[in-house]
C-alpha cells in the first residue's frame, strides 16, 4: 500500500486491437524493427468490437484505460500515422491514431460505455477485443475453488476471500503479470485479469509513486526487477512447483576484454556502486539518466543521455551522473553480456511481497528484518496474501477493510493463513490496493475512490492460454 500521494485510478475498458506482424529477413533482424502502419480496420462480432492495425514489422504495446478511453501504445513505428475511423455501432465510438514520439505512436479508442478487453498474440498477430463488462466472467475450473469465511479479529470478525488452486490440476499456472504489459505502467487487477483470461488474480508489489514495482519480478526466466534486501519472495520453478522465501540477486556486465561492471538495478534508475539495465519489457524508452549505452545483439551500438529507446533485441546500461565513469570503459562495436544470476537458480516466475507470514508450517513474521515498521504490523486495513499449503496448493487470500469491514494487522493475517493451511505464506501489497479477482468479477470491497491501479499482480491460467507481461 503507497503511502505517497497517488493518482486519480485508471479504470480499464474493454476492446480489440489485432496487429499483423510479418517475419522479417535475417539482415532486417540485425537493427531495429521500424514497422510502417499500413492498415487501420474493425469489425463487430457477437457484441464485441474488433480493431485490426496491420504494421510492417514487430512491435511492442502497453495499454491504459482512463475516462471512457484505451489507450494502445505501440512501438517502434515510423512514416505517417495520424489517423481517425468512427464506427457508428457498438461499443467503439472512435478511434483515433496520433504520434507522441518519432518511436511511438498511440491508439486511443473512445467508448460508447464501460467496457473489458482482452489481449492475444501468436501467430504474427496481436489483437485486442473490446467487449461488453457483462461478457467478462470466466468459468472456473474444479482445480480453482474460491470460498468466503468470516475470521475472528481484535475488532470483531472481518470478510475474507480465499482461492484454493491446484497447479498441478488441468494444467493450470501461477505467474506474475505486470500493469499494462510493461514495468512502467500500472493497471487494475481485474483489467490486467481480463486482458489474460485469468481465473484469478490478486493485486502484487508494493510499488514507488512513479508506479514501478518495489522488489523482485521475473516473468518466463527474465529478471525485470531486482530484489529488495531480505524481503520474502513467492516463486515458481519451471516444473510449475510453488516456494515462499528470500531469493538473491547478482548482476554484472562482461566485456570482451574481461572488464566487469557491476549491475546495481533492472528497469530502474541506477544504485551506488553499478550501473542499471534496462530491459524491452520496461516500455518504449529508458527513464531520463546521464549517461546511457545502448546494447544490441550484445554489442555496444551507441551513447548517449536523456531517454534513449531500449533496442527489442538488446537493453540499454544507465550510469548515474556521479558515476559515469563506470561506462567510460566501454567502446561503440565492443561485445558485452549480460549476466543476471539468481538464488535458488531455479526461479522461472517470482513476485516479491513481504513480510513472510508462515514458515514451515509456524507463524513467523519477522518484519525488521525485511525492513518494515512496527506501525505498519499493527495497522488494520484490507491485506492480501499468498500461500503454499502441504499439498503444494496456492492460496490467494484477500481480506476486506474497507467501510464497514474491519481489516486485519499483520499479525492476524498470519494466524489466518496458518489457519487456512498454508505452510509458508507472505504478505503482498495491501490497503487500497487489495483486490481479488475470481472468474473475472472483483469479490472484494473496493476503497470509496474505487478500485486503485497496480504495478503487478499474480494471476492463475490455463497454461493453453496466450499471455503477455
Amino acid at each position: 500500500m503507497r503511502r505517497t500521494p497517488r493518482t486519480r485510478p485508471l479504470v480499464l475498458v474493454p476492446l480489440i486491437v489485432v496487429l499483423c506482424l510479418p517475419a522479417l529477413s535475417g539482415a532486417a533482424r540485425a537493427t531495429e524493427p521500424r514497422a510502417g502502419l499500413l492498415d487501420l480496420q474493425w469489425r463487430q462480432d457477437r457484441g464485441a468490437t474488433f480493431l485490426s492495425a496491420k504494421v510492417s514489422a514487430p512491435v511492442r504495446y502497453r495499454t491504459a484505460v482512463s475516462h471512457g478511453t484505451i489507450t494502445i501504445d505501440l512501438w517502434t513505428v515510423v512514416g505517417d500515422v495520424d489517423r481517425s475511423l468512427a464506427i457508428p455501432q457498438g461499443v467503439v465510438a472512435q478511434v483515433v491514431v496520433r504520434r507522441m514520439t518519432p518511436e511511438v505512436i498511440r491508439l486511443d479508442i473512445a467508448l460508447r460505455r464501460a467496457s473489458r478487453f482482452k489481449v492475444y498474440q501468436g501467430d504474427g498477430v496481436l489483437t485486442v477485443s473490446v467487449f461488453p463488462e457483462h461478457l467478462s466472467t470466466v468459468p472456473l475450473p474444479q482445480s480453482v475453488a474460491y470460498q468466503t469465511l468470516q475470521a475472528p479479529t481484535g475488532r470483531g470478525r472481518a470478510r475474507v476471500h480465499v482461492v484454493t488452486i491446484d497447479p498441478q490440476g488441468q494444467a493450470l499456472t501461477v505467474r506474475p503479470a505486470l500493469g499494462g504489459a510493461v514495468v512502467a505502467a500500472t493497471e487494475t487487477t481485474s483489467a490486467a485479469a481480463t486482458r489474460l483470461e485469468a481465473l484469478a488474480a490478486i493485486n502484487g508489489n508494493f510499488y514507488t509513486s512513479a508506479g514501478l514495482p518495489i522488489g523482485l519480478i521475473v516473468i518466463d526466466g527474465r529478471v525485470l526487477s531486482t530484489p529488495f534486501p531480505r524481503r520474502a519472495v513467492f516463486s515458481v520453478d519451471p516444473l510449475g512447483r510453488p516456494r515462499i522465501g528470500p531469493v538473491e540477486f547478482a548482476g554484472r556486465i562482461v566485456t570482451d576484454t574481461g572488464a566487469v561492471i557491476p549491475v546495481s538495478a533492472v528497469n530502474r534508475p541506477p544504485r551506488a556502486g553499478g550501473v542499471a539495465v534496462y530491459t524491452p519489457e520496461f516500455g518504449p524508452l529508458t527513464r531520463p539518466q546521464a549517461l546511457v549505452a545502448t546494447i544490441r545483439n550484445d554489442r555496444v551500438e551507441a551513447f548517449g543521455s536523456g531517454r534513449p529507446v531500449i533496442p527489442h533485441n538488446g537493453y540499454a546500461l544507465a550510469a548515474a551522473a556521479s558515476e559515469q565513469h563506470l561506462l567510460s570503459g566501454l567502446v561503440r562495436g565492443q561485445g558485452v553480456q549480460f549476466h543476471a544470476t539468481l538464488a535458488p537458480s531455479d526461479v522461472y516466475h517470482a513476485v516479491q511481497g513481504g513480510p513472510q507470514l508462515v514458515r514451515e508450517g509456524r507463524v513467523f513474521v519477522p518484519y525488521v528484518w525485511e525492513g518494515f515498521s512496527a506501525s505498519f504490523v499493527r495497522l488494520r486495513t484490507a491485506r492480501s496474501a499468498i500461500g503454499i499449503t502441504r499439498a503444494g496448493k496456492v492460496l490467494f487470500v484477500a481480506v476486506d477493510g474497507h467501510s464497514r469491514h474491519s481489516g486485519m494487522t499483520l499479525d492476524e493475517l498470519a494466524a489466518l493463513m496458518h489457519t487456512l493451511g498454508a505452510v509458508d505464506a507472505m504478505n503482498l501489497d495491501g490497503g487500497g490496493s487489495s483486490t481479488l479477482v475470481v472468474g473475472g468479477r472483483v469479490v472484494t470491497a473496493l476503497p470509496r475512490g474505487g478500485e486503485r491501479t497496480v504495478s503487478s499482480m499474480l494471476v492463475a491460467l490455463r497454461r493453453t492460454a496466450q499471455s503477455t507481461p
